[in-house]
């Protein structure tokens, strides 16, 4: 590796989890800021869901490889590199390889935009002119696949430094260009503009924002040692190992993304704003998963990998202890909370402007359903990672292509009666559904996976989330006629405290401690 790598540096599990976290949460408050001022001045109709819809395509690669999961394949065959000049060859090699092969997608999906459309969006058929608007869409943000391919390739040589906040942190040039531009169509510029038009402007607005993705990161890229140089890949086997193992690892780490995927299909049948409603209840729910258990998934895959399970079983044990515990004591507050919560998160958040009472309950309905599955999103990211630790990326895949083929059989049955939650739940039963099989799979695997004490972690847990939960219902239900945006800042911070509090009294830990900030006592 480069000389001033990072790799034999030790710092706490939890503090490169805190540090990715925290790049995380930069980009998810610029994500959130720009979701609420995008549906203020659009609204949730027929115009928004043809840019959501056009952008499902898209960001399925952008949350795909953009937030880590090109760590899956990459990371660990970077770390194999040990000679620095060996692993800068490897790295210019691979990003050549991820900048043809992201250009030659681009055009691929680009010659056939208006059948990728009909695959993903089949009920805009009906509409001619919501079917138009949705294929222009996707070709102008198809250019953003090239930009986010290159970005994750810097991502990914800074994650195997272990160095995680900027990679995170810089995906909030996303957001920041989106917002810009709104703000700029809001003005007297944009007064001479239709809406249409205004919509298509966004969509070139985010697709350029790669490049100042890029620019934010390559500094850094090149202060550690990788300054990205056209190459050719065939000259570099290790280069054309990494093609063959990322096909499958890319697909596994889409589980979600090709979920939701397979909903917006569904869900441009119902009325408009279903695709929308899906939209924005998935950006909430993937907040506590972005920001801790893909951050557990990334931060452990480096420390996993390299065969350290034969080297020595008791510390990539305790790695995978340490991700297990961190990623529970987060994600299943997190879904009592939104489960409590729903209905005034949703409305403190996007009921503004164009989007109405009605939009917010369509999308609290559709986000109770959703959050019924965070536990199952969120541990099937840091299962998967283990076995890509392990140099195995087909169990995996096998287990997300059950899991998505249940999916979709789940929203025939229940769509009908349901409507657009009825496809959310469907995605929460499937990946709860595949998080059971992976948790069978890795205790096959690795045995002494789960390591005693956790049972005990995890009951203690589940019974300060419930009971956060029901607190938190309770007061939602005393303050309906508080406003949103009042309710949920007193209800958040004040279930948030109380969890932590019973989590304590039960002999859990305080937060710092749960949180891996400081030495947990010996279980």
């Amino acid at each position: 590796m480069p000389p001033e790598s990072t790799l034999n540096r030790s710092p706490s599990f939890g503090s490169h989890v805190l540090r990715f976290a925290s790049g995380s949460l930069v980009s998810k408050v610029f994500g959130y800021a720009r979701d609420a001022a995008m549906v203020a001045f659009f609204g949730a109709g027929w115009l928004s869901d043809a840019y959501y819809a056009a952008f499902r395509v898209v960001g399925i690669f952008r949350r795909t490889v953009g937030e880590g999961s090109v760590n899956a394949a990459f990371v660990p065959a970077l770390a194999a590199e040990k000679n620095a000049g060996r692993a800068r060859e490897f790295f210019s090699a691979a990003w050549t390889l991820a900048l043809g092969a992201s250009a030659l997608l681009c055009l691929a999906a680009f010659i056939f935009r208006r059948e990728l459309v009909l695959l993903t969006a089949r009920g805009f058929a009906s509409d001619p002119a919501l079917l138009g608007l949705t294929v222009l869409l996707t070709a102008v943000l198809l250019p953003h696949v090239v930009l986010v391919a290159a970005s994750a390739m810097l991502q990914g040589a800074l994650n195997a430094e272990k160095r995680f906040f900027l990679p995170q942190a810089a995906a909030a040039s996303f957001s920041a260009a989106v917002l810009a531009y709104l703000g700029l169509a809001a003005s007297p510029l944009g007064a001479d503009f239709t809406m249409e038009q205004k919509i298509i402007g966004l969509a070139a607005a985010a697709s350029a924002s790669g490049l100042l993705q890029c620019a934010i990161l390559l500094p850094a890229a090149a202060r550690a040692g990788y300054l990205p140089k056209l190459s050719n890949p065939l000259s570099n086997p290790a280069a054309i190992r990494l093609l063959a193992m990322s096909l499958p690892a890319l697909l596994a780490a889409a589980q979600d993304q090709l979920s939701l995927l397979v909903n917006a299909f569904f869900a441009s049948f119902m009325e408009a704003g279903s695709i929308t409603a899906i939209y924005n209840a998935a950006r909430l729910t993937q907040f506590p998963v972005s920001l801790f258990a893909a951050a557990s998934a990334a931060v452990a895959l480096p420390s996993l990998s390299g065969g350290l399970l034969q080297r020595d079983p008791d510390k990539f044990r305790s790695t995978l202890d340490s991700a297990f515990r961190l990623t529970a004591v987060i994600i299943l507050p997190a879904t009592a909370g939104l489960l409590a919560l729903a209905m005034p998160v949703t409305r403190a958040l996007f009921e503004h402007g164009r989007f109405t009472p009605e939009m917010s309950a369509l999308t609290a309905a559709v986000l109770t359903c959703l959050s019924v599955g965070l536990a199952g999103y969120a541990f099937n990211k840091l299962a998967a990672s283990v076995f890509y630790a392990l140099g195995d990326l087909i169990t995996p895949l096998w287990v997300v292509g059950l899991q998505v083929a249940l999916n979709a059989a789940l929203c025939f049955a229940l769509a009908p009666s349901m409507g657009a939650p009825g496809l959310t739940l469907a995605t929460s039963i499937s990946s709860l559904a595949a998080g059971a099989g992976f948790a069978l799979l890795l205790a096959r695997r690795v045995p002494g996976a789960f390591r005693p004490g956790f049972g005990a972690f995890l009951a203690k847990t589940l019974t300060a989330a419930a009971a956060m939960g029901l607190a938190c219902a309770g007061g939602a239900r005393l303050m309906a006629d508080t406003p949103p945006l009042a309710a949920a800042a007193l209800l958040v911070p004040g279930g948030v405290w109380m969890y932590f509090l019973l989590l304590r009294a039960m002999g859990a830990g305080g937060a710092r401690e749960l949180l891996g900030l400081r030495g947990r006592e010996e279980r």
